[in-house]
């Protein structure tokens, strides 16, 4: 199993332009997001501690503690995640590795190609040999700058974008290890998606996109085991015996149709 080690910001306190935000509770933030999609997609990990902001802990005392860790662990990935600052009138993605890793080349093509999806503003790689995170660490390290946050633009991005920002550095990893991504959101997403639409009631030799989605409602439950070809919408001889599974199971009419009763039932599965 591939193994990430997730190091946030250790900083005492680095003003975000977002009121009431610092580095390093965004940053917390942030691999929260993170962390469900890593699980979705079969990636073990670890991380480092979460540092209370103007607390009189040492933020170098952490770092050194995180890399002994992730070394210790033997993690694949050593995973730092920063924003960045200058004068307030700079935006950008600017991600670093050591200089000369082939590992970390291989990892920042995967994950910049990921972010240019999500973010549109400038992006660059930076390559610094004098930082602790990116010279000790024994995996291919990944020191992440994704905003500049003391430029309200940017700082709002990020903040309104954490999850997309996070499901962007997943798809990445994933393609870094040659694993497949999974989206941990993927049902919820679909029953939100069957909600925002009428829901007619369904039977035999029915077709159209609400066949089909509850097509697709069927498989993610595990009821309908045929895979989903382009423009299958038609409600055929499979699709009525998932639907009689359903109800055999949820103690409703076997009957193939799908009513009200068995909307719930699909919505709730």
């Amino acid at each position: 199993m591939a193994k990430v080690y997730l190091s946030p910001a250790y900083h005492y306190f680095n003003r975000c332009a977002v009121s009431g935000c610092d580095e390093t509770t965004h940053n917390n933030l942030y691999l929260d997001e993170l962390e469900p999609y890593l699980t979705a997609c079969g990636i073990e990990y670890r991380r480092g501690a979460r540092r209370v902001p103007r607390s009189g802990e040492s933020g170098n005392a952490l770092m050194y503690a995180a890399v002994r860790e992730s070394d210790a662990w033997g993690a694949d990935v050593h995973y730092v995640s920063h924003t960045n600052a200058y004068d307030g009138s700079v935006t950008g993605y600017r991600p670093m590795i050591y200089p000369g890793s082939s590992r970390g080349e291989k990892l920042a093509a995967a994950m910049i190609a990921q972010r240019r999806k999500v973010y549109d503003g400038p992006i660059s790689l930076v390559r610094r040999a004098d930082l602790y995170e990116l010279r000790v660490p024994k995996a291919a390290s990944y020191y992440e700058e994704h905003v500049f946050h003391d430029n309200s633009e940017d700082a709002a991005w990020f903040h309104a974008n954490l999850r997309a920002v996070a499901e962007s550095a997943a798809r990445g990893l994933c393609d870094y290890f040659g694993i497949p991504f999974v989206d941990p959101y993927a049902e919820e997403e679909t029953a939100r998606d069957m909600a925002a639409v009428e829901l007619p009631v369904l039977r035999r030799g029915d077709r159209g996109a609400a066949v089909r989605a509850a097509m697709a409602v069927l498989r993610d439950g595990g009821w309908y085991a045929a895979a989903l070809a382009a423009g299958d919408d038609v409600f055929g001889p499979q699709m009525d015996a998932a639907v009689r599974r359903l109800q055999k199971a949820r103690g409703l009419t076997v009957d193939g149709i799908v009513g009200s009763d068995t909307w719930s039932a699909l919505l709730g599965s």
